[in-house]
């Protein structure tokens, strides 16, 4: 990922809008700058921070609506900040797929909570509204990894996006041609009919897709809804089938929940039977995310502790499915696992 955008000092030219200029940081006291750029800082600060465009920044991807970004089957590990601003950026990373190079994986990135390498001010990244995109192939500080047509491409998208969006490549100091970023204040006038143009929703509502899992069935879907049975105060035996017992658990759990008590583990039932976990949870619904996890591909001891390796392992699969990878196993990775 790249460390930095363009930071002018106070009697340096602009070359971007004159909406975004160089910003002055809200921060609280107690930010401490660690290796890599990362902020660490008290609650306050992190709630107070805007990064270099203006977009409120946070430590806490939840806090500013994070969300996924895949294109093309090509995953932005970390995601970018949702409405408008996933609209425009998925667009631009679309584009530059389709029209000026293919985009490789691993190699494109989105939000990142620290600061801008050698400043005081947040990275757009910060705030998700920044991607880079092929980054080994554009490193940071590298000039001409485009070609003449490649730019003229480039060009293409940011003059259709009308000042909405500038380039790395376009800095008048260090260059930084893998990255894109929102180049206007969050409600400017621009970015409404942008999105109109594009035809994207302003504010996308990501869908949950549910499996189905009955009388009959087999496998680690029954083992995993059998531990979050568990979870849920029933009582049965942990054996992969999904026998009468278990159609009797699932049942006194639909019940519990005002659900239609049927026995069968579809959309509503699974929704409200998964457990959200991760780093620090414990219990039943732990094991059901490891043996899922492991059933998937990604091994780690079912030891029931959601420690640092599950959280490795959870954000692996998340980043493999084209979700936000936090680590954190809630409903849209519980239904990825289950599905």
């Amino acid at each position: 990922m790249c460390e930095l955008h363009e930071h002018r000092g106070p009697h340096e030219a602009r070359t971007t809008s004159p909406d975004v200029g160089r910003r002055a940081l809200v921060r609280g006291a107690g930010g401490l700058l660690l290796g890599g750029g990362l902020v660490v800082a008290g609650a306050g600060a992190a709630q107070a921070a805007t990064s270099q465009n203006g977009w409120p920044a946070s430590s806490s991807p939840s806090a500013i609506g994070i969300t996924g970004l895949t294109v093309a089957s090509h995953a932005f590990p970390s995601g970018v900040r949702g409405g408008q601003v996933h609209t425009i950026l998925g667009h631009v990373a679309r584009r530059f797929h389709d029209e000026v190079e293919t985009l490789v994986t691993p190699g494109n990135w989105g939000y990142n909570y620290r600061v801008i390498s050698g400043s005081t001010s947040l990275s757009n990244h910060a705030s998700g509204t920044a991607i880079d995109v092929n980054a080994p192939r554009h490193p940071l500080g590298a000039s001409g990894t485009f070609s003449a047509t490649q730019v003229s491409r480039i060009r293409s998208i940011l003059a259709f996006c009308n000042g909405v969006v500038r380039w790395g490549g376009d800095y008048s100091g260090r260059k930084d041609e893998m990255h894109f970023e929102i180049n206007v204040r969050p409600g400017d006038s621009r970015l409404a009919p942008l999105v109109a143009k594009i035809g994207g929703s302003p504010a996308p509502t990501p869908t949950i897709a549910w499996s189905t899992v009955q009388s009959g069935a087999t496998g680690f879907r029954v083992t995993a809804i059998q531990h979050l049975l568990r979870a849920r105060g029933q009582s049965l035996t942990l054996d992969g089938v999904f026998g009468a017992v278990t159609v009797s658990r699932v049942k006194a759990f639909q019940t519990s929940r005002s659900l239609l008590a049927d026995g069968v583990v579809g959309p509503r039932t699974w929704a409200a039977l998964v457990v959200t976990v991760q780093n620090g949870s414990s219990g039943q619904a732990v094991v059901a995310a490891q043996k899922s996890l492991t059933a998937r591909g990604y091994t780690l001891t079912a030891d029931g502790v959601f420690g640092a390796t599950t959280a490795s392992k959870a954000r692996a699969f998340q980043t493999s499915r084209g979700l936000l990878a936090d680590g954190v196993v809630g409903a849209q990775t519980w239904a990825k696992l289950t599905i």
